[in-house]
């Protein structure tokens, strides 16, 4: 909730620096994303990206995913929040933040990546609480492919780096 409360904060203050007439609701609803897994613990996700909006515009986005333990199968997202900035056609600039619901979302295994291969799984969320400078109360749903790279050093399979992508959809 701290971390939410962070983004508003921040985007609260970008939203002030855009001029009245910028104000309002982002022209996309859906965004095609990719990032990085920037930070991680058994439990916790951190990621950020760019994103492309479905009519119009372009998004930074950070992500922050509690879930079970990746060894259950699905495992649960138990909370987190999507934050996104969104320029549109460099004149006007919007943010959409939201949160994951309460085991409102899985990560199901489409790879374990057998003999320290590649990890693939599906990181599916629905987002409630989307507020956007001029909305608030609005839901949405992530979906997203979360690849795990690993590789054999020293004996040991180790995960060194982890990539998403997919999209984000949003109703303000």
């Amino acid at each position: 909730m701290l971390r939410l409360a962070r983004h508003l904060v921040v985007f609260g203050a970008l939203a002030a620096a855009v001029p009245a007439a910028a104000a309002s609701k982002p022209v996309s609803t859906t965004f095609t994303i990719s990032g990085r897994e920037y930070a991680f613990t058994s439990t916790h996700g951190l990621f950020a990206g760019t994103g492309a909006g479905n009519r119009g515009g372009t998004a930074y986005w950070n992500a922050s995913v509690k879930h079970d333990k990746l060894s259950s199968n699905p495992a649960y997202v138990n909370g987190g929040s999507v934050a996104l900035t969104v320029r549109n056609g460099g004149i006007s600039v919007d943010a959409i933040v939201g949160t994951f619901a309460r085991r409102g979302g899985t990560i199901s295994a489409l790879d374990r990546g057998a003999n320290c291969t590649n990890q693939k799984y599906l990181v599916t969320g629905r987002l409630e609480r989307v507020l956007t400078t001029s909305t608030s109360g609005g839901t949405g749903s992530l979906s997203v492919t979360l690849t795990h790279f690993r590789h054999r050093i020293l004996g040991r399979c180790v995960a060194y780096k982890a990539t998403v992508s997919g999209s984000v959809t949003f109703a303000y």
